[in-house]
């Protein structure tokens, strides 16, 4: 990801306002959504390509620290404060004759400055990092809410080191100091945190790699709202991976998956049901019986009511909080299936009727 521009995979342009990206990433994630493409692979890359760049154009401090610094404002433990500091320091240095550079100092330069501080140690005291879990539920749950219990990845301190990261002993490649030196020689000497150890001076632990940690799932009830929607998150704070050196949690994203319904499609906050009516009812008119989220209601067909002819129930769709949609019924005239001699007679009569052609106008 970090190597295509996030606008690009977004299919957004850079001027873009925040509403017009959560808008287009909605539509994209729809389309490319693996239960809409079960089994395509191509599909799958694609939503999470998706997914990845909207969590961070969504997000308005990580898209103005993307705009500002690119690529490098999507490493974990970026700080854009003191990047922008370091720049202050070294752009007099580095464009400016007569710079450090120039002088018989040395200027010592320590890479651990870009991201303020977070790579000096493999561990330090840092956040533990967000995980994710799906919840795959039907339109009716989703509708009226629901409570579940939720299989959620998370970590355990390593039974090896008990979560230190490490084992006894130096590290053989920076003596123990954290640090090595890179880069040649000359006035500008540039240190590193070591590449072994990540900086604290002894090996890491053979069982987690250093990490402190242990991959595993642990069960969590969780309560999804009425009315949530495709591809929302639910967030559950310091449910997520623990903090490394007595750092906070990270927190829980509950993310929802909604399974196609063979009768009712969602927009918004409105829902849209195809309604099979009899000749009879289309054509006389009649008090039909609908489903909706809150109960059965009774919609009026008007007389002579073509298929096509759309029907709204006003707050009839979708209650999420204290607003509410539509439910737009669309009508589906049925003839009848048996064969019938006096019927097939009675149709044909019915052609003196029509006050003009059924395909006038039709052309190209």
């Amino acid at each position: 990801m970090a190597e295509r521009d996030l606008y690009d995979v977004l299919g957004v342009k850079r001027d873009a306002s925040q509403a017009e990206i959560r808008r287009v990433f909605r539509r994209r994630a729809r389309q490319h959504h693996p239960d809409v493409n079960p089994g395509n692979t191509q599909a799958a890359e694609t939503f999470k390509e998706i997914a990845a760049a909207h969590e961070v154009l969504g997000n308005e401090k990580k898209r103005q620290a993307y705009d500002e610094f690119g690529d490098a404002a999507l490493r974990t433990g970026f700080d854009p404060e003191q990047s922008r500091q370091f720049q202050q320091r070294t752009a007099p240095w580095s464009a400016e004759p007569g710079g450090a550079a120039d002088g018989p100092e040395s200027f010592d330069f320590d890479l651990g400055d870009l991201f303020g501080g977070a790579a000096r140690t493999r561990r330090g005291s840092m956040p533990g990092e967000d995980v994710v879990a799906t919840v795959d539920l039907d339109l009716a749950t989703a509708l009226r809410g629901t409570e579940l219990s939720v299989d959620a990845p998370t970590g355990r301190p390593c039974t090896t080191c008990h979560g230190t990261g490490d084992q006894s002993g130096t590290c053989e490649q920076c003596q123990g100091k954290g640090r090595v030196a890179v880069g040649g020689g000359g006035p500008m000497r540039i240190a590193a945190v070591c590449p072994r150890c990540g900086g604290h001076g002894h090996p890491p632990c053979p069982t987690c790699h250093g990490e402190g940690l242990e991959s595993g799932t642990h069960p969590v009830t969780v309560r999804i709202p009425p009315g949530a929607d495709h591809g929302a998150r639910l967030r559950v704070p310091g449910l997520g991976q623990p903090g490394h050196g007595n750092g906070p949690p990270g927190d829980l994203y509950i993310e929802v998956r909604l399974r196609p319904h063979r009768s009712f499609r969602r927009q918004g906050l409105d829902l849209y049901l195809t309604l099979p009516v009899s000749l009879d009812e289309a054509y006389n008119g009649a008090s039909v019986d609908v489903p909706t989220p809150a109960g059965t209601v009774a919609l009026k067909v008007p007389p002579r009511s073509q298929s096509g002819h759309k029907l709204r129930l006003r707050g009839r769709g979708v209650r999420r909080r204290a607003e509410a949609g539509d439910l737009y019924c669309e009508l589906e005239v049925r003839l009848p299936d048996r064969e019938d001699p006096q019927f097939a007679a009675a149709a044909r009569a019915t052609t003196e009727l029509y006050e003009r052609p059924v395909r006038e106008g039709i052309s190209l």
